[in-house]
């Protein structure tokens, strides 16, 4: 059996060799389609097979596929200094990794690091806060954990209801995207929340039929560790958490989506200590099995 298992890992290695040794020998163009129909992880895979496939795998013809055809224009809304990149592919590391603020720091973008897909963080200054203004109400805060200059701190409120929409032509086409709030409860200082669910959902402008779901932001509440596949908090970076709004899809740049969360009606208790970041949109995960 030892001897079978070992002559079956040489018949495989020598496939895989033979197998490598042909691609190799195609036209670099060709290699180069090939690739731009896998995804940025794969092509970083192909790079480790051999010089040849990784100087390939490296190319600007390749990255180019995978950067948004607009990046250029986004990046220069950039509100920091851009660094000066040596390659396509150094472009896209540096989206994935360093979020940019755009929008005089009302959002940020970056790239999903699997797909290349556009994600969108919308601040809490980009997002239409009831009662907003009043500063008894809602202070405005800098908390060095976050990426914004300004986040959001509930002062005191018995009702409240944060409104942020996007248009779907600024996202990746035919994309399957979730919506997260990004938030947290202060230390200590934070009330109103302990047995209060809000209601959460994302829709598109114009249309009715808006599926409203139910959640708690306090992440020790006990429905949260019931199994009955609702939202839950889930902990994140910077002791930030997040809770997913909804799922929608781009299939009409024109679409405009809307994501809501707001106070069960007529749930008037007194809450206060919600910090919140702001709105993520990302690419939904492909669930598995």
């Amino acid at each position: 059996m030892i001897c079978d298992s070992k002559t079956h890992s040489m018949e495989k290695k020598k496939i895989e060799n033979e197998s490598n040794d042909r691609l190799s020998m195609l036209p670099e163009e060709c290699i180069v389609t090939i690739f731009t129909f896998t995804s940025p992880s794969d092509v970083c895979r192909f790079s480790l097979i051999s010089k040849f496939l990784h100087l390939t795998a490296d190319s600007d013809s390749v990255w180019a596929k995978f950067l948004p055809s607009d990046y250029l224009s986004i990046i220069a809304k950039s509100e920091t200094p851009i660094p000066n990149f040596q390659s396509l592919k150094d472009v896209y590391v540096y989206l994935v990794d360093h979020p940019l603020l755009i929008d005089e720091g009302r959002k940020s973008f970056s790239l999903d690091k699997w797909t290349g897909k556009k994600c969108y963080f919308l601040g809490a200054r980009d997002l239409i806060i009831s009662w907003g203004d009043p500063l008894e109400h809602w202070k405005w805060i800098s908390v060095p954990e976050s990426r914004f200059p300004e986040v959001a701190k509930l002062e005191l409120l018995w009702w409240f209801q944060i409104l942020g929409t996007i248009r779907a032509g600024v996202l990746s086409p035919l994309t399957s995207y979730t919506a997260y709030l990004v938030y947290k409860l202060e230390d200590y200082y934070s009330y109103g929340f302990d047995d209060r669910k809000v209601e959460i959902s994302v829709e598109f402008i114009g249309d009715k039929s808006a599926n409203v779901r139910f959640a708690s932001l306090n992440p020790d509440h006990p429905s949260n560790m019931e199994l009955d596949h609702k939202p839950v908090p889930k902990l994140r970076d910077g002791g930030w958490f997040e809770l997913e709004l909804g799922n929608f899809s781009t299939e009409n740049e024109d679409d405009c989506i809307e994501f809501t969360i707001e106070d069960v009606i007529p749930d008037f208790h007194a809450k206060g200590g919600l910090i919140v970041e702001g709105f993520e949109i990302r690419p939904t995960m492909p669930t598995i099995a």
